[in-house]
C-alpha cells in the first residue's frame, strides 16, 4: 500500500534580499526564523520571525519587500489564536529599512501593527517601537 506524500501549500519563494532582512531582524529581536504554526497536522502560517518570552509567543514580525501581510494570513493567525486561547502582536517591517542599517537601530520602524486577539477584531496601527 503506497502512501501519498502530503502536499504542502507553502513554497519558499523568498528573494535573497528578503531572506537577508529576515535573518538580520531575527538577530535584533532575538527571534526564531520561519517557525511554522500548525492547526491539527497542517501548517496554518509561517511568520518571518517569531519572538517568544518564557515559551509564550509575544510577537511576530513580517518583513515586507514586495507583499504585505494579506487578510488570509491574518485570518489564519486569528483562528490559531482562538484555538490556542492566546493573542500576539504582528509587526510589519520594511526590508529596505532593515538592510539600510549599518548596526542595530535604537528603534525599529514599523510599517503596520496588528493585535491578533481571538476575542476582538484585529487592530491596525502604525508604530515605531523601541527594543
Amino acid at each position: 500500500m503506497s502512501q501519498k506524500a502530503k502536499k504542502l501549500p507553502f513554497k519558499d519563494k523568498q528573494t535573497g534580499y528578503h531572506r537577508s532582512a529576515v535573518k538580520i531582524l531575527a538577530e535584533w529581536v532575538d527571534g526564531l526564523v520561519e517557525c511554522p504554526f500548525y492547526i491539527e497536522d497542517s501548517i496554518a502560517f509561517v511568520p518571518d520571525v517569531t519572538v517568544r518570552k518564557n515559551d509564550i509567543i509575544e510577537s511576530i514580525y513580517e518583513v515586507v519587500y514586495s507583499h504585505p501581510v494579506d487578510g488570509k494570513k491574518l485570518g489564519m493567525m486569528q483562528y490559531w489564536c482562538y484555538l490556542n486561547g492566546t493573542s500576539f502582536e504582528v509587526f510589519e517591517v520594511s526590508a529596505d529599512f532593515i538592510l539600510k542599517q549599518t548596526c542595530k537601530p535604537g528603534r525599529i520602524e514599523i510599517m503596520e501593527y496588528y493585535l491578533v486577539d481571538p476575542f476582538q477584531d484585529v487592530e491596525f496601527e502604525l508604530h515605531n517601537l523601541p527594543y
